[in-house]
Formats: structure tokens, C-alpha cells, sequence
């Protein structure tokens, strides 16, 4: 059954921002098929905007505003993969409506359906000393549409910080130094219900 595909379509900045912007052209132009999408095309529209605002603002390499485009564009990819469920749902594996919201239907895989199994193996490592920064890494599977990773400093009331990605390891940066941060992470797979591996820790040196 053909699914809406994110994964190989957004691996650079232009690549996410142009099938960001052809989802919502698409799904607007479409909207007989699509009358009730969560999220809204409004939801979509803006997050799209404030991704693109952060890349014209990022481009005079204000570290800050790098920062920032990186989380619009986690964000972006959050609300693009919520919206793919959504289409998910309509298309009933009909890669005609999943291509009438502007998504790339996928092959048939035979993505084994209910909830995805818990990440194992999952390492968080200082690499670069001095940098404030962490990599993290989780075993692949391959049904994962995207991997959700998350963070936040140990002995804080903090919420968990969440980095949506589509390879099985990231790079954790501007983290505060000698702190030391907690790190866990879900796949997303057809069924959207977050299963969190085990949390492993890490001081940043």
C-alpha cells in the first residue's frame, strides 16, 4: 500500500521548503478531497513562513539565527509529518491521493502495521571537547519514516527538547557546558504512538 513519503524529500534545507510548499499547493488546490486536514493548511502555511524567514536570517551566519532555523525547520518537518498521517488516512493506500496532496507515495514496503519496537542501543558521546555539543545515535529500523529524538538537562524543569530527523544519529549543539543532559528517542512509523527507548545520559566536557 502506497504511503506518503517525507524521508528521502527533505534531507536539505531547499528540498524540505520546496515539498513543503508543494504539500500545501497541492492540498489547497485539492481541498475537495482534503476537507478537514490536521494540521490545518493555516498551521502549515506558517510554519513554512517562519522557516523561510529563519533561512533568509540564518544566511548572515548569526549563530543565533542558525539556531532558530534549525528548530523552524524541525518544526516544519513535525507539522509536514502529522499532516502525511492525515493524508495517510484519506488515501487508504491510493498513491493517486496520496500525489493529489503533493506528497511522493511510496512503494510497497509491507511496513508491518501497530506500534513500532523500541529503539535500543541508543549512545550519546562527546566527540568534539569544548564545543557543547553531543552526538547521539540509536539502532536503524528500517520502517522508520523519522527518528524522534529528545533531550534535556538533568535536574531541570525543563520540558523535553525534540529533534525530528531522518537518519538514526544527530548532532546535538549549544548545549551549556560541564552540564549533563538526558537523551532518549522513538521511530515514527505508520503507527503514530511513541515508544521511547531507555534514557541515557551524558555530561557535556
Amino acid at each position: 500500500m502506497a504511503k506518503p513519503t517525507l524521508s528521502s524529500k527533505t534531507g536539505t534545507e531547499a528540498k524540505l521548503l520546496h515539498y513543503a510548499e508543494t504539500v500545501l499547493a497541492k492540498t489547497t488546490e485539492n481541498a475537495s478531497i482534503f476537507p478537514e486536514p490536521q494540521p490545518s493548511l493555516d498551521d502549515l502555511a506558517a510554519a513554512i513562513g517562519r522557516f523561510k524567514s529563519s533561512m533568509t536570517e540564518a544566511s548572515f551566519r548569526d549563530m543565533r539565527q542558525v539556531v532558530l532555523k534549525n528548530q523552524h525547520a524541525t518544526a516544519l518537518k513535525e507539522v509536514l509529518y502529522n499532516l502525511s498521517l492525515y493524508v495517510d488516512t484519506v488515501a487508504q493506500g491510493d498513491p493517486a491521493i496520496v500525489f493529489a496532496a503533493g506528497f511522493i507515495p511510496s512503494k510497497d514496503l509491507r511496513e508491518p502495521v501497530g506500534l513500532s519496537p523500541r529503539p535500543h542501543d541508543v549512545r550519546a558521546e562527546v566527540r568534539d571537547p569544548g564545543t557543547q555539543s553531543v552526538h547521539v545515535r540509536v539502532n536503524p529500523w528500517k520502517y522508520a519514516r523519522h527518528y524522534q529524538f529528545e533531550y534535556r538537562q538533568i535536574g531541570s524543569d525543563e520540558p523535553w527538547t525534540r529533534i525530528l530527523s531522518t537518519r538514526s544519529k544527530i548532532h546535538v549543539t549549544s548545549l551549556e557546558y560541564l552540564k549533563e543532559y538526558e537523551f532518549r528517542t522513538t521511530y515514527l512509523g505508520s503507527d503514530p504512538t511513541l515508544n521511547y527507548s531507555e534514557t541515557v545520559r551524558c555530561a557535556v566536557t
